[in-house]
């Protein structure tokens, strides 16, 4: 198994929140701005890369796993 759906997305850590966040690698200037509204946020980076695998990448996936959780 690839992890292809991983790529285009990027993953920071900020060690002042102690948080992982996730976003497709088009909005870097938006995220770093604090532009962008629909980062995945998580304590754990496996769990992030679970719900990446889990929707294939489709961000439209990610929103409805979310809400339905």
């Amino acid at each position: 198994m690839t992890n292809s759906e991983l790529y285009d997305w990027l993953f920071h850590y900020n060690h002042y929140m102690k948080s992982w966040a996730v976003f497709k690698r088009e909005d870097i200037a938006k995220y770093f701005n604090g532009e962008l509204k629909n980062v995945l946020t998580s304590k754990k980076h496996s769990t992030l890369v679970e719900i990446i695998k889990k929707t294939e990448g489709d961000p439209k996936k990610i929103k409805a796993l979310l809400n339905n959780e």
